[in-house]
């Protein structure tokens, strides 16, 4: 037995099964927010809140569970909504479990940094003199037109305190703009294959993929118009694939936007198809919906279709008005 199986077996003994009498309720589970509470309070007393839900069996487990098997495993993909606070408190929480008592020392991939800006975070890190305060100013992350650092800097503070590697995971822009002009085929036959983008999806996942795209720009594009963002899409799974794998044998934890960690069409499909004998765990962070309480139905999941997660683990959530108001101005109203 691997000690993942061995780490995974103990959490599950600790669990009732769905449909099991046990003395252990779910309301004795352990609190599921960011330890000081959760900051947003939008939904904060929804019935899903704080919980976590493991997709293979149905189930509440405590969130106890999801640290033990993240302790095991050699890659982490912790997906967030980008502007949600306590998704990124409890990715710290997560990472620091990962990392454990310092034994291990997994990379901490961000999708938020481009490759070609290893060499700047390398130089704010050396010998330990970089700060979890100081790494936003240093890496111009103010204009990156990401979220404030300020939501992230718990995640770079477990990494700074425990000696994590931090490794610039993304795609960058230009090699983007050529993918979405050009094809796959600007890389080469022998990095396309090296990356398994010649590997098949599936009908199902492309359809889930565009469809995302067209509802991301609001209806506003045709689908045609969005179809070579799907080439670009794969590329930057599978970059934060390789970084991944890249990292060494510590293995990885990936802090990411949540469809990139999705198990049917993101980064694990990569993982597998490279590393297929490799433990990995994927963690979608989701904010709760006024009126669902079926946390099936959550992340993508249908009454017939399980979301693609190992665990949901669910927050409140931020108040954004209508996303798609910026885009009826770009495109002068016209859908």
């Amino acid at each position: 037995m691997t000690l993942f199986a061995l780490r995974l077996a103990t959490a599950l003994a600790l669990v009732p099964l769905a449909g099991v009498p046990s003395a252990l309720s779910q309301a004795a589970f352990p609190d599921g927010a960011p330890s000081g509470g959760f900051s947003l309070s939008d939904g904060a007393d929804h019935p899903l809140a704080g919980r976590v839900w493991s997709v293979a069996r149905s189930a509440f487990v405590p969130p106890a569970e999801v640290e033990q098997v993240v302790a095991g495993a050699r890659f982490v993909l912790l997906g967030e909504i980008h502007d949600n606070p306590d998704h990124h408190a409890l990715q710290a929480r997560l990472l620091a479990a990962a990392a454990g008592e310092g034994a291990r020392k997994p990379a901490v991939v961000l999708e938020m940094l481009p490759r070609d800006r290893q060499g700047d975070v390398d130089a704010y890190l050396v010998e330990g003199k970089g700060t979890a305060e100081g790494f936003g100013e240093a890496l111009g992350w103010a204009e990156s037109g990401w979220p404030d650092y300020a939501i992230y800097r718990p995640v770079i503070e477990v990494a700074v305190a425990q000696g994590l590697p931090v490794v610039a995971g993304d795609t960058p822009r230009e090699e983007r703009r050529r993918i979405a002009a050009e094809g796959m085929s600007v890389l080469g036959a022998d990095e396309v294959a090296a990356l398994r983008l010649s590997e098949p999806l599936g009908e199902a996942a492309d359809a889930v993929m565009l469809d995302t795209l067209f509802d991301g720009h609001c209806g506003m594009m045709p689908r045609e118009a969005l179809t070579p963002l799907v080439a670009v899409q794969r590329l930057r799974d599978a970059r934060l694939a390789d970084a991944m794998i890249s990292a060494g044998g510590d293995g990885a934890v990936l802090i990411a936007g949540s469809g990139h960690v999705r198990k049917d069409l993101g980064v694990p499909r990569y993982l597998a198809w490279r590393a297929p004998d490799a433990e990995a765990v994927a963690v979608g962070f989701v904010e709760v919906r006024e009126g669902e309480s079926d946390p099936a139905l959550y992340a993508g999941g249908t009454a017939d279709v399980p979301p693609p997660y190992d665990y949901l683990w669910f927050t409140p959530r931020k108040d954004r008005g209508d996303p798609c108001e910026g885009l009826k101005e770009r495109f002068g109203g016209k859908k």
